[in-house]
């Protein structure tokens, strides 16, 4: 999410030339003006490659010594990419966590170090945010993609079931690292909500081993900047205008974005937004993002951009941000130091916009021309 998920035509391959992989990663909200290096620095080549992964598409973007040494390590992160899926994707039959959510109600199972990993961040986020956020969500997501495929609503009977099962309390995770359990049956882990983050911040500890000092990852909305390029603060980050971004996206280039970008360094950043993953029903538009608490799809909420130490933490947080509501949001910010946070809500027929005290400081001093 940076804008959060944004579409990337299928024309945008991996082996597009220069130009077209540019368009491909300003869609994924990252603006990459090129930075001249200090006089006194060794001057560094910028790599970047563009591939299909976890359903989306992944930027990276690093300064190298030479351009050999940036796609060594662009290929060794997308390689940690391709361990990772296989751990954590719903999609994969034989990942650990397909087969957990399978031996869901039976005894604990052994599981690899990248799943319970990713598990135990997301149970701390699920207490972090008082089950705003819950990674056992995944029976009512299911319930709800039946509902929009169908074109009906589901009845309060099985809203009920599918929160019956919905408790990220219940997920044991044994301290050893190698076993996990979910107890009840039915019940189902749906890493959708920070997998891309975990993922994000796993490519970023392989760049960081091979001695990259600065790079850019940006997995969908969930985007990393480490260091900064040469002769530069931080890397320059934009962030979709929900205001303008509820229409399909027609050209990259052409990305509605806010005004003024943001600028990080060694900071995540992460957004989600309505305007791109929903459901319509009779008419009405449902937003993707499940109040775990109450089953019911999220209302009144545009887009949530969370800035954060880690990607793992902004990508649940902007999904937890998004349930818990606009005022939350911003007092949720205010007590939890390197935490900001903007909140697109409707409110009276229009978007207002609302910002935690240092969010302004990390905006760019220029607007966008």
């Amino acid at each position: 999410m940076p804008n959060a998920k944004c579409q990337i035509r299928s024309r945008h391959k991996r082996e597009v030339g220069s130009r077209a992989l540019e368009a491909a990663v300003l869609a994924l909200g990252v603006l990459l003006a090129p930075g001249c290096p200090r006089a006194e620095a060794p001057a560094l080549v910028r790599v970047q490659d563009l591939r299909k992964v976890m359903g989306t598409y992944m930027a990276i973007t690093v300064y190298a010594r030479d351009e050999a040494a940036g796609h060594r390590a662009i290929a060794a992160a997308f390689a940690r990419v391709e361990e990772l899926e296989a751990a954590l994707s719903n999609y994969r039959p034989e990942s650990d966590v397909s087969k957990l959510n399978r031996a869901a109600g039976g005894p604990p199972m052994a599981i690899g170090r990248d799943l319970w990993l990713c598990l135990r961040r997301s149970i701390e986020g699920g207490a972090m945010t008082d089950g705003a956020f819950d990674v056992t969500i995944g029976p009512l997501i299911i319930l709800w993609k039946a509902a929009w495929k169908g074109g009906h609503l589901p009845t309060g009977a099985e809203i009920a079931a599918a929160r019956a099962l919905v408790d990220y309390r219940a997920v044991r995770l044994d301290p050893d690292g190698q076993h996990a359990q979910l107890p009840r049956p039915g019940m189902r882990l749906d890493l959708g909500g920070n997998g891309k983050g975990f993922v994000v911040d796993q490519v970023v500890a392989v760049l960081r081993s091979l001695g990259i000092e600065a790079a850019l990852v940006a997995a969908a909305g969930d985007i990393y900047a480490l260091g900064a390029p040469p002769g530069r603060p931080g890397w320059t980050i934009g962030v979709r205008d929900p205001n303008r971004a509820r229409g399909p996206l027609v050209d990259p280039l052409d990305m509605p974005i806010l005004a003024r970008p943001i600028v990080l360094r060694d900071r995540a950043i992460s957004t989600s937004g309505d305007y791109e993953q929903y459901g319509v029903i009779e008419g009405r538009r449902y937003s993707h993002i499940i109040d775990p608490r109450t089953g019911q799809p999220v209302a009144h909420m545009a887009s949530v951009t969370v800035v954060a130490p880690d990607a793992t933490t902004s990508d649940t947080l902007d999904t937890a941000l998004t349930v818990l509501g606009p005022q939350a949001a911003i007092e949720f910010a205010a007590k939890h130091p390197g935490i900001e946070v903007m909140v697109f809500h409707e409110k009276d027929g229009k978007l207002e916009v609302l910002r935690s005290p240092g969010f302004d400081k990390l905006e760019a001093k220029e607007a966008n021309p």
